[in-house]
Protein backbone atom coordinates (compact mmCIF):
# COMPACT_ATOMS: atom_id res chain seq x y z
CA UNK A 1 0.00 0.00 0.00
CA UNK A 2 3.10 2.68 1.27
CA UNK A 3 4.91 1.50 -1.70
CA UNK A 4 2.46 2.61 -4.16
CA UNK A 5 1.82 5.68 -2.41
CA UNK A 6 5.55 6.25 -2.48
CA UNK A 7 5.88 5.50 -5.91
CA UNK A 8 3.05 7.65 -7.20
CA UNK A 9 3.69 10.57 -5.01
CA UNK A 10 6.81 11.26 -2.85
CA UNK A 11 5.68 14.32 -1.03
CA UNK A 12 2.38 12.52 0.18
CA UNK A 13 5.02 9.58 1.83
CA UNK A 14 7.27 12.00 3.17
CA UNK A 15 4.27 14.06 4.70
CA UNK A 16 3.00 10.59 5.92
CA UNK A 17 6.04 9.80 7.63
CA UNK A 18 6.74 13.06 9.42
CA UNK A 19 2.98 12.44 10.74
CA UNK A 20 3.90 9.16 11.99
CA UNK A 21 1.20 7.98 9.95
CA UNK A 22 3.57 5.37 8.41
CA UNK A 23 5.94 3.26 11.42
CA UNK A 24 9.75 3.42 10.11
CA UNK A 25 9.50 -0.39 9.75
CA UNK A 26 6.85 -0.11 7.20
CA UNK A 27 8.63 3.07 5.39
CA UNK A 28 11.49 0.97 5.28
CA UNK A 29 9.40 -2.11 3.40
CA UNK A 30 7.96 0.74 1.51
CA UNK A 31 11.22 1.83 0.08
CA UNK A 32 12.50 -1.11 -0.55
CA UNK A 33 9.76 -2.62 -2.42
CA UNK A 34 8.99 0.27 -4.47
CA UNK A 35 10.44 0.38 -7.98
CA UNK A 36 10.80 3.32 -10.00
CA UNK A 37 10.67 6.37 -7.70
CA UNK A 38 11.68 9.79 -8.96
CA UNK A 39 13.80 11.35 -6.10
CA UNK A 40 14.11 7.92 -4.40
CA UNK A 41 17.13 9.60 -2.37
CA UNK A 42 14.35 11.81 -0.76
CA UNK A 43 12.80 9.10 0.82
CA UNK A 44 15.31 7.40 2.30
CA UNK A 45 17.38 10.81 3.51
CA UNK A 46 13.94 11.29 5.62
CA UNK A 47 13.98 7.96 6.96
CA UNK A 48 17.29 8.37 8.16
CA UNK A 49 16.30 11.76 9.58
CA UNK A 50 13.44 10.01 11.49
CA UNK A 51 15.44 6.90 12.78
CA UNK A 52 17.74 9.44 14.32
CA UNK A 53 14.44 11.20 15.84
CA UNK A 54 12.70 8.09 17.01
CA UNK A 55 15.57 6.22 18.19
CA UNK A 56 13.22 2.79 16.67
CA UNK A 57 15.32 -0.03 18.16
CA UNK A 58 12.88 -3.19 16.96
CA UNK A 59 13.49 -2.94 13.30
CA UNK A 60 14.22 -6.25 12.19
CA UNK A 61 17.94 -6.91 10.92
CA UNK A 62 17.30 -8.42 8.19
CA UNK A 63 15.27 -4.98 6.66
CA UNK A 64 18.31 -2.69 8.32
CA UNK A 65 20.73 -4.90 6.51
CA UNK A 66 18.67 -4.17 3.26
CA UNK A 67 18.00 -0.95 3.35
CA UNK A 68 22.16 0.04 4.43
CA UNK A 69 23.50 -2.17 1.82
CA UNK A 70 24.55 -5.13 3.79
CA UNK A 71 25.74 -1.94 6.79
CA UNK A 72 23.09 -2.61 9.27
CA UNK A 73 25.27 -1.77 12.12
CA UNK A 74 25.61 2.41 10.88
CA UNK A 75 22.07 2.20 12.43
CA UNK A 76 24.07 2.25 15.87
CA UNK A 77 26.29 5.44 14.59
CA UNK A 78 22.84 7.51 13.61
CA UNK A 79 21.76 6.65 16.99
CA UNK A 80 24.73 7.88 18.97
CA UNK A 81 26.13 10.20 16.97
CA UNK A 82 23.20 11.71 15.78
CA UNK A 83 24.12 13.91 12.29
CA UNK A 84 24.55 17.46 11.21
CA UNK A 85 22.72 18.89 7.86
CA UNK A 86 23.69 21.05 4.91
CA UNK A 87 22.93 22.18 1.92
CA UNK A 88 24.57 22.68 -1.12
CA UNK A 89 23.19 24.11 -4.37
CA UNK A 90 22.85 21.34 -7.97
CA UNK A 91 22.28 22.22 -11.78
CA UNK A 92 21.67 20.83 -14.71
CA UNK A 93 20.92 22.23 -18.38
CA UNK A 94 17.54 23.11 -17.50
CA UNK A 95 16.92 23.72 -13.40
CA UNK A 96 18.58 23.10 -10.23
CA UNK A 97 17.79 23.36 -6.32
CA UNK A 98 18.45 22.95 -3.23
CA UNK A 99 20.46 19.71 -2.07
CA UNK A 100 20.68 18.52 1.38
CA UNK A 101 23.15 15.99 2.94
CA UNK A 102 23.46 14.23 6.33
CA UNK A 103 26.81 14.00 7.35
CA UNK A 104 27.03 11.11 10.24
CA UNK A 105 30.50 10.43 11.72
CA UNK A 106 30.19 6.18 11.48
CA UNK A 107 32.93 3.62 11.73
CA UNK A 108 32.32 2.53 8.30
CA UNK A 109 32.41 4.30 5.01
CA UNK A 110 28.59 5.14 3.44
CA UNK A 111 26.70 6.86 1.38
CA UNK A 112 23.30 6.42 -0.65
CA UNK A 113 24.35 7.99 -3.90
CA UNK A 114 26.90 7.40 -6.22
CA UNK A 115 30.03 9.60 -5.32
CA UNK A 116 33.45 9.54 -6.29
CA UNK A 117 34.59 7.53 -3.91
CA UNK A 118 38.14 9.02 -4.26
CA UNK A 119 37.04 12.54 -3.39
CA UNK A 120 34.54 10.99 -0.32
CA UNK A 121 38.10 9.64 0.88
CA UNK A 122 39.52 13.11 0.88
CA UNK A 123 36.32 14.22 2.90
CA UNK A 124 37.02 11.70 5.47
CA UNK A 125 40.98 12.95 5.89
CA UNK A 126 40.08 16.26 6.29
CA UNK A 127 37.46 15.39 9.06
CA UNK A 128 39.51 12.55 10.48
CA UNK A 129 37.13 10.29 10.44
CA UNK A 130 34.88 7.84 8.38
CA UNK A 131 31.37 9.09 7.54
CA UNK A 132 27.98 8.00 6.07
CA UNK A 133 26.50 10.88 3.77
CA UNK A 134 22.43 10.82 3.39
CA UNK A 135 21.43 12.40 0.67
CA UNK A 136 18.45 14.04 -0.64
CA UNK A 137 19.14 14.05 -4.05
CA UNK A 138 21.13 12.53 -6.94
CA UNK A 139 23.87 14.94 -8.85
CA UNK A 140 27.06 14.77 -10.54
CA UNK A 141 30.30 16.32 -9.98
CA UNK A 142 32.12 17.71 -6.72
CA UNK A 143 31.14 20.24 -5.46
CA UNK A 144 29.13 18.95 -2.39
CA UNK A 145 32.62 18.43 -0.63
CA UNK A 146 32.72 21.75 1.30
CA UNK A 147 28.92 21.44 2.21
CA UNK A 148 29.93 17.49 3.53
CA UNK A 149 33.33 18.33 5.21
CA UNK A 150 32.25 21.42 7.12
CA UNK A 151 29.43 19.41 8.43
CA UNK A 152 31.52 16.22 9.54
CA UNK A 153 34.06 19.26 11.29
CA UNK A 154 31.06 21.21 13.43
CA UNK A 155 27.20 21.44 14.36
CA UNK A 156 28.05 24.84 13.99
CA UNK A 157 26.36 25.33 10.92
CA UNK A 158 23.75 28.41 10.76
CA UNK A 159 20.85 27.52 8.71
CA UNK A 160 20.62 30.34 6.28
CA UNK A 161 23.78 29.12 4.71
CA UNK A 162 24.86 26.62 1.62
CA UNK A 163 27.99 25.66 0.03
CA UNK A 164 29.28 25.20 -3.24
CA UNK A 165 33.31 23.87 -3.58
CA UNK A 166 35.30 21.06 -4.30
CA UNK A 167 38.15 20.72 -1.91
CA UNK A 168 42.09 19.26 -2.21
CA UNK A 169 43.41 16.84 0.44
CA UNK A 170 44.51 20.07 2.05
CA UNK A 171 40.83 21.31 2.62
CA UNK A 172 41.59 24.20 0.37
CA UNK A 173 38.88 25.42 -2.06
CA UNK A 174 39.34 24.86 -5.56
CA UNK A 175 38.72 27.53 -7.79
CA UNK A 176 36.55 25.97 -9.75
CA UNK A 177 32.99 28.27 -10.20
CA UNK A 178 31.32 27.00 -13.03
CA UNK A 179 27.43 27.86 -12.79
CA UNK A 180 28.30 29.81 -9.99
CA UNK A 181 25.80 32.95 -10.59
CA UNK A 182 23.39 30.23 -11.01
CA UNK A 183 23.74 28.81 -7.98
CA UNK A 184 23.53 32.04 -6.30
CA UNK A 185 20.23 32.54 -8.06
CA UNK A 186 18.92 29.00 -6.23
CA UNK A 187 20.14 30.05 -3.01
CA UNK A 188 18.67 34.07 -3.17
CA UNK A 189 15.05 32.41 -3.99
CA UNK A 190 15.45 30.13 -0.90
CA UNK A 191 16.71 32.84 0.85
CA UNK A 192 20.13 31.55 1.88
CA UNK A 193 23.41 32.53 1.51
CA UNK A 194 25.70 30.85 -0.46
CA UNK A 195 29.37 29.87 1.09
CA UNK A 196 32.16 29.71 -1.90
CA UNK A 197 36.06 30.04 -3.04
CA UNK A 198 34.93 33.90 -3.24
CA UNK A 199 34.29 33.84 0.58
CA UNK A 200 37.17 31.74 2.18
CA UNK A 201 39.84 30.11 1.01
CA UNK A 202 39.46 26.71 2.93
CA UNK A 203 37.21 24.53 5.05
CA UNK A 204 39.32 25.00 8.33
CA UNK A 205 39.13 28.68 7.98
CA UNK A 206 35.06 28.49 7.73
CA UNK A 207 35.34 25.88 11.19
CA UNK A 208 37.10 28.39 12.79
CA UNK A 209 34.75 31.40 11.77
CA UNK A 210 31.62 28.55 12.71
CA UNK A 211 33.00 28.17 16.12
CA UNK A 212 34.24 31.70 16.51
CA UNK A 213 32.64 33.44 19.96
CA UNK A 214 33.65 36.82 19.11
CA UNK A 215 33.41 39.48 16.39
CA UNK A 216 35.03 42.37 16.52
CA UNK A 217 33.10 44.89 14.44
CA UNK A 218 33.63 48.48 12.98
CA UNK A 219 30.59 50.53 13.17
CA UNK A 220 29.82 53.92 12.00
CA UNK A 221 26.45 55.38 13.13
CA UNK A 222 25.68 58.70 11.56
CA UNK A 223 22.71 60.61 12.57
CA UNK A 224 22.97 62.97 9.62
CA UNK A 225 23.06 62.51 5.86
CA UNK A 226 26.85 61.90 4.61
CA UNK A 227 28.61 62.03 1.51
CA UNK A 228 28.89 57.90 0.50
CA UNK A 229 32.63 58.94 -0.17
CA UNK A 230 33.34 60.53 2.99
CA UNK A 231 31.85 57.43 5.08
CA UNK A 232 33.92 54.91 3.47
CA UNK A 233 37.09 57.12 4.12
CA UNK A 234 35.79 57.64 7.78
CA UNK A 235 35.02 53.59 7.75
CA UNK A 236 38.62 52.79 6.63
CA UNK A 237 40.19 54.85 9.31
CA UNK A 238 38.16 53.20 12.11
CA UNK A 239 39.23 50.02 10.56
CA UNK A 240 42.67 50.52 10.75
CA UNK A 241 42.21 51.51 14.45
CA UNK A 242 40.86 48.77 15.37
CA UNK A 243 42.55 46.79 13.67
CA UNK A 244 46.01 47.68 15.17
CA UNK A 245 44.52 46.10 18.45
CA UNK A 246 41.99 43.35 17.55
CA UNK A 247 41.86 40.63 14.76
CA UNK A 248 39.39 41.80 12.19
CA UNK A 249 39.95 38.22 10.56
CA UNK A 250 35.94 37.05 10.04
CA UNK A 251 34.44 40.79 9.44
CA UNK A 252 33.64 40.44 5.43
CA UNK A 253 32.68 36.21 6.30
CA UNK A 254 30.57 37.49 9.53
CA UNK A 255 28.90 40.92 7.56
CA UNK A 256 27.91 38.53 5.02
CA UNK A 257 26.94 35.39 6.43
CA UNK A 258 24.55 37.37 9.19
CA UNK A 259 23.72 40.06 6.78
CA UNK A 260 24.50 42.90 9.21
CA UNK A 261 25.30 46.42 7.88
CA UNK A 262 28.08 47.83 9.39
CA UNK A 263 26.84 51.61 8.83
CA UNK A 264 24.06 53.63 9.26
CA UNK A 265 23.42 56.72 8.08
CA UNK A 266 20.14 58.93 8.42
CA UNK A 267 18.86 60.76 5.44
CA UNK A 268 16.34 62.88 7.48
CA UNK A 269 16.71 66.01 8.90
CA UNK A 270 15.55 65.51 12.51
CA UNK A 271 13.10 68.02 12.69
CA UNK A 272 10.11 65.70 14.33
CA UNK A 273 9.98 63.78 17.29
CA UNK A 274 8.95 60.52 15.09
CA UNK A 275 12.41 60.88 12.86
CA UNK A 276 14.38 60.96 16.01
CA UNK A 277 12.01 57.78 17.68
CA UNK A 278 12.60 56.19 13.68
CA UNK A 279 16.86 56.89 13.65
CA UNK A 280 16.78 55.81 17.33
CA UNK A 281 15.31 52.35 16.11
CA UNK A 282 16.91 51.47 13.29
CA UNK A 283 20.10 52.22 15.10
CA UNK A 284 19.77 50.36 17.85
CA UNK A 285 18.59 47.61 15.30
CA UNK A 286 21.70 47.49 13.79
CA UNK A 287 23.77 47.15 17.36
CA UNK A 288 21.47 44.38 18.18
CA UNK A 289 22.03 42.35 14.96
CA UNK A 290 25.58 42.69 15.96
CA UNK A 291 25.13 41.94 18.86
CA UNK A 292 22.86 38.97 18.82
CA UNK A 293 25.70 37.00 16.42
CA UNK A 294 28.57 37.70 18.96
CA UNK A 295 29.63 40.57 17.20
CA UNK A 296 31.46 42.96 19.48
CA UNK A 297 30.84 46.29 18.28
CA UNK A 298 33.44 49.06 17.79
CA UNK A 299 31.23 52.27 17.50
CA UNK A 300 32.30 55.56 16.60
CA UNK A 301 28.98 57.90 16.86
CA UNK A 302 28.06 61.33 14.79
CA UNK A 303 25.64 63.45 15.82
CA UNK A 304 23.55 64.66 18.86
CA UNK A 305 24.72 64.08 22.01
CA UNK A 306 21.04 63.87 23.08
CA UNK A 307 20.55 61.15 20.25
CA UNK A 308 23.68 58.86 21.28
CA UNK A 309 22.19 59.00 24.97
CA UNK A 310 19.08 57.80 24.65
CA UNK A 311 20.61 54.94 22.09
CA UNK A 312 22.96 53.99 25.03
CA UNK A 313 20.04 53.94 27.14
CA UNK A 314 18.22 51.82 24.71
CA UNK A 315 21.64 49.34 24.11
CA UNK A 316 22.02 49.11 27.87
CA UNK A 317 25.33 47.74 29.69
CA UNK A 318 24.75 43.91 28.74
CA UNK A 319 27.45 43.68 26.20
CA UNK A 320 30.51 43.92 25.53
CA UNK A 321 31.22 46.98 23.66
CA UNK A 322 34.38 49.80 22.67
CA UNK A 323 33.41 53.24 21.79
CA UNK A 324 35.43 55.55 19.81
CA UNK A 325 35.74 59.34 19.90
CA UNK A 326 36.64 60.93 16.77
CA UNK A 327 38.99 64.13 16.27
CA UNK A 328 40.08 66.02 13.46
CA UNK A 329 44.14 66.64 12.56
CA UNK A 330 45.14 66.54 9.42
CA UNK A 331 42.46 63.77 8.71
CA UNK A 332 39.77 61.78 10.92
CA UNK A 333 41.36 59.86 13.66
CA UNK A 334 39.67 57.59 16.24
CA UNK A 335 40.72 56.93 19.63
CA UNK A 336 38.78 54.27 21.60
CA UNK A 337 38.00 55.89 24.95
CA UNK A 338 35.19 53.15 26.37
CA UNK A 339 36.43 49.97 25.94
CA UNK A 340 33.72 47.24 27.78
CA UNK A 341 35.54 44.37 26.97
CA UNK A 342 36.99 43.08 29.88
CA UNK A 343 34.48 45.03 32.68
CA UNK A 344 31.03 45.58 31.80
CA UNK A 345 30.11 47.32 34.96
CA UNK A 346 33.17 49.89 35.31
CA UNK A 347 31.05 52.94 33.82
CA UNK A 348 28.34 51.28 36.28
CA UNK A 349 30.46 52.16 39.57
CA UNK A 350 29.31 54.00 41.99
CA UNK A 351 31.84 56.20 43.23
CA UNK A 352 32.16 58.72 46.75
CA UNK A 353 34.80 60.85 45.57
CA UNK A 354 35.22 62.79 42.30
CA UNK A 355 38.87 63.13 40.62
CA UNK A 356 37.68 64.13 37.13
CA UNK A 357 34.48 66.48 37.89
CA UNK A 358 32.33 68.93 39.93
CA UNK A 359 28.88 69.46 40.63
CA UNK A 360 26.71 72.48 42.13
CA UNK A 361 23.31 72.30 42.91
CA UNK A 362 21.40 75.53 42.58
CA UNK A 363 17.90 76.62 43.40
CA UNK A 364 14.80 74.62 44.29
CA UNK A 365 12.12 72.41 42.78
CA UNK A 366 10.32 69.14 42.66
CA UNK A 367 12.54 67.92 39.69
CA UNK A 368 16.19 67.64 38.71
CA UNK A 369 17.58 69.79 35.72
CA UNK A 370 21.20 67.51 35.17
CA UNK A 371 23.48 70.29 33.11
CA UNK A 372 26.51 68.20 32.06
CA UNK A 373 28.65 70.69 31.05
CA UNK A 374 32.07 69.32 29.92
CA UNK A 375 32.46 70.58 25.59
CA UNK A 376 33.03 74.39 24.97
CA UNK A 377 29.46 75.19 24.61
CA UNK A 378 28.09 77.08 27.57
CA UNK A 379 24.15 76.12 28.14
CA UNK A 380 23.49 77.09 31.46
CA UNK A 381 21.94 80.60 30.43
CA UNK A 382 19.63 79.06 27.70
CA UNK A 383 18.71 75.65 29.93
CA UNK A 384 18.00 78.58 32.85
CA UNK A 385 15.96 80.45 30.25
CA UNK A 386 14.26 77.10 28.46
CA UNK A 387 13.23 76.41 32.37
CA UNK A 388 11.43 79.51 32.97
CA UNK A 389 9.81 79.91 29.80
CA UNK A 390 8.10 76.81 30.64
CA UNK A 391 7.54 76.90 34.21
CA UNK A 392 9.47 73.81 35.14
CA UNK A 393 9.81 73.88 39.05
CA UNK A 394 13.51 71.89 38.93
CA UNK A 395 16.62 71.84 41.16
CA UNK A 396 19.87 72.51 39.15
CA UNK A 397 22.99 70.57 39.33
CA UNK A 398 25.48 71.93 36.94
CA UNK A 399 28.43 68.95 36.26
CA UNK A 400 31.57 70.61 35.35
CA UNK A 401 35.30 68.65 35.02
CA UNK A 402 37.80 70.30 37.26
CA UNK A 403 39.66 71.30 34.31
CA UNK A 404 39.94 70.87 30.50
CA UNK A 405 36.48 71.86 29.77
CA UNK A 406 36.26 71.51 26.43
CA UNK A 407 39.64 69.53 25.95
CA UNK A 408 38.98 66.67 28.19
CA UNK A 409 41.49 63.92 28.41
CA UNK A 410 40.90 60.89 26.40
CA UNK A 411 42.57 58.55 28.71
CA UNK A 412 40.16 59.13 31.88
CA UNK A 413 37.07 59.03 29.93
CA UNK A 414 35.98 55.84 31.33
CA UNK A 415 36.30 57.21 34.94
CA UNK A 416 34.02 60.62 33.82
CA UNK A 417 31.06 58.47 33.00
CA UNK A 418 31.33 56.91 35.92
CA UNK A 419 31.91 59.52 38.04
CA UNK A 420 28.96 61.19 36.27
CA UNK A 421 26.89 58.00 37.19
CA UNK A 422 27.97 58.34 40.48
CA UNK A 423 26.97 62.18 41.13
CA UNK A 424 23.26 61.38 39.95
CA UNK A 425 23.27 58.62 42.55
CA UNK A 426 24.39 59.70 45.44
CA UNK A 427 23.05 63.38 45.05
CA UNK A 428 19.67 60.84 46.51
CA UNK A 429 21.42 60.30 49.61
CA UNK A 430 21.32 63.88 50.44
CA UNK A 431 19.15 65.27 53.01
CA UNK A 432 15.83 66.48 51.04
CA UNK A 433 16.71 65.37 47.93
CA UNK A 434 14.25 63.73 45.44
CA UNK A 435 13.64 64.17 42.13
CA UNK A 436 10.12 63.90 39.96
CA UNK A 437 11.31 63.75 37.32
CA UNK A 438 15.14 64.13 35.75
CA UNK A 439 15.86 66.81 32.54
CA UNK A 440 19.14 66.01 30.75
CA UNK A 441 20.92 69.07 29.21
CA UNK A 442 23.97 67.66 27.08
CA UNK A 443 26.78 69.48 26.25
CA UNK A 444 29.25 67.06 26.21
CA UNK A 445 31.31 64.66 23.85
CA UNK A 446 28.75 62.14 22.18
CA UNK A 447 31.26 59.68 23.24
CA UNK A 448 30.27 59.87 26.14
CA UNK A 449 26.76 60.59 25.80
CA UNK A 450 26.36 57.46 25.03
CA UNK A 451 28.17 55.48 27.40
CA UNK A 452 26.50 57.32 30.37
CA UNK A 453 23.10 56.49 28.72
CA UNK A 454 23.89 53.30 28.74
CA UNK A 455 24.87 53.33 32.51
CA UNK A 456 22.00 55.35 33.29
CA UNK A 457 19.53 53.51 32.17
CA UNK A 458 15.77 53.79 31.64
CA UNK A 459 15.27 53.51 35.51
CA UNK A 460 13.94 57.37 36.13
CA UNK A 461 10.98 59.40 34.97
CA UNK A 462 12.61 62.22 32.99
CA UNK A 463 13.31 63.76 29.19
CA UNK A 464 16.71 63.97 26.90
CA UNK A 465 16.94 67.65 25.43
CA UNK A 466 18.09 68.84 22.32
CA UNK A 467 19.79 72.22 22.08
CA UNK A 468 18.42 74.13 18.96
CA UNK A 469 21.06 76.03 17.45
CA UNK A 470 18.88 78.09 15.48
CA UNK A 471 16.32 79.31 18.36
CA UNK A 472 18.84 79.02 20.93
CA UNK A 473 16.56 76.61 22.62
CA UNK A 474 15.77 73.08 23.80
CA UNK A 475 13.47 70.68 22.31
CA UNK A 476 12.52 67.90 24.53
CA UNK A 477 13.39 64.72 22.17
CA UNK A 478 12.94 61.55 24.50
CA UNK A 479 11.16 60.62 27.40
CA UNK A 480 13.36 58.17 29.03
CA UNK A 481 10.89 55.93 30.61
CA UNK A 482 9.43 55.37 27.16
CA UNK A 483 12.66 54.96 25.41
CA UNK A 484 13.05 51.03 25.50
CA UNK A 485 9.39 50.33 25.61
CA UNK A 486 9.09 52.16 22.06
CA UNK A 487 11.26 50.57 20.41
Amino acid sequence: MYANILENNLDDFIELLKLDEISLEEAIISYLKAKEVEGKEKAFYEIVKKMYLKQEKRIPEEILSKFFKGNSEIIFDIYKNGFVEAKFPIVSENEGKIARVLVVKSKKSFTNVDVNLEKMNIIEKIVRHSLSLIFDSNFVGNSYMLAAAIAGLTSKIPKNLAFTGELDEKGYVKKNLENYSKKEEICTDNNLKLISAYDIESVYELKDFFEEEKFHVPVLIFFKNSDKEYINFSYENLQKVIAKKYSLKFLELFEKVYDIKKVYTNNKELSKIDEWQDALKESRKLLIEIISHGGIPHVSIVGPSAMAMALGIAIGVQNPIVIYHRQYHEQVDYFPVIDLTDNLRKIKNIKNTYKHLKHSIFGEGDDCSYVIYLASHNPIGTVRKFLEKNSISTKIILIEPKENKGNLDIKNWEEIVSELMSITQNNYNLENFHCENIHFFLSCPVAISFAFGMAFGDFAKGSIYHYDKENDSYLEVFRIENIRRDI
